[in-house]
């Protein structure tokens, strides 16, 4: 969509460092590369981060926003993205608990904060593909006339691409938020995903995993992400999914992304060694 649609140049950057917490860095290394060629840059913040299922803390948080303000003071013009598609599900106590988006609004002149969330995962809807996009500019005169510009330019966008939203999703989704057992819904399945993610940490304690992959840390979200060791992630995927018929998504070579959103608590010890059982059927394991 970035590189084909809006002919964006992408810059990647590695997210964790070796002490397995945000890579803050990496990334203000990245940003200031790019920063000093372009006159326009656009982050993406994507918390709970999938594939991996990382949500930054607090301190984190502000060092990015730290860095983002530095980069808007040196002369940049930036935009940030804030993907929120997963925000609320957050299983430990030292996660943000808010959206990145709340902390860059209106914050510098040239930095424009954009909160991009929805039902989609947020309501465990996740057929209806319901987004909503909020606008957190820096603006101290003409306000009317900047907020007209990023309607008309969102709606243009809209336009040229969905052509435009379905009506049937949007009235489902309001009429189930106006429901007197919507929150008390939503906490009963926040707490079957927060089950299922701190069983997952538990399993994955067992030392005899540790020659196939690292885990990346995850403390959030939908999924989580294994690291590989010894064997080609889309092999072992296509492995999984012809013998055992476990479908995972390979991302690279060595990046497994497992969706525990879609797996009884129960079976999760039986997923993860169908997944060891296939490194080793691959030769992954001496």
């Amino acid at each position: 969509i970035f590189n084909v649609r809006k002919g964006a140049a992408i810059a990647q950057y590695p997210v964790f460092s070796e002490d397995g917490r945000f890579n803050v860095d990496a990334f203000a290394a990245c940003l200031r590369a790019e920063a000093a060629r372009r006159a326009k840059v656009i982050v993406m913040l994507n918390f709970p981060h999938n594939p991996s299922g990382y949500t930054v803390s607090s301190e984190e948080a502000d060092e990015i926003v730290r860095i983002l303000i530095e980069t808007a003071g040196d002369g940049t013009n930036v935009i940030v993205a804030t993907d929120d598609s997963y925000f609320g599900l957050f299983y430990e106590e030292q996660t943000l608990k808010e959206s990145m988006f709340a902390l860059l609004s209106g914050i510098h002149p040239r930095l424009l904060a954009v909160k991009l969330d929805g039902c989609t995962k947020e309501n465990f809807a996740w057929g209806l593909r319901v987004g909503f996009i909020t606008y957190g500019p820096h603006v101290q005169t003409d306000a009317a006339q900047v907020n007209a510009a990023l309607e008309k330019k969102t709606a243009g966008c809209v336009r040229g691409s969905i052509s435009n939203a379905c009506h049937l999703s949007q009235s489902i989704l309001v009429k189930s938020m106006n429901s007197p057992n919507y929150k008390i819904e939503k906490d009963d399945k926040f707490a079957i995903l927060k089950g299922r993610a701190l069983r997952i940490k538990q399993i994955l304690g067992d030392p005899k995993f540790d020659q196939a992959w690292e885990t990346y840390p995850f403390n959030s979200g939908y999924f989580m992400c294994l690291k590989l060791k010894t064997v080609d992630a889309e092999t072992l995927r296509r492995h999984l999914l012809d013998r055992y018929q476990v479908g995972l998504i390979a991302i690279g070579d060595r990046n497994l992304r497992v969706a525990f959103s879609c797996v009884e608590e129960d079976d999760l010890p039986q997923l993860f060694d169908i997944v060891y059982q296939g490194v080793e059927d691959l030769g992954g394991l001496v």
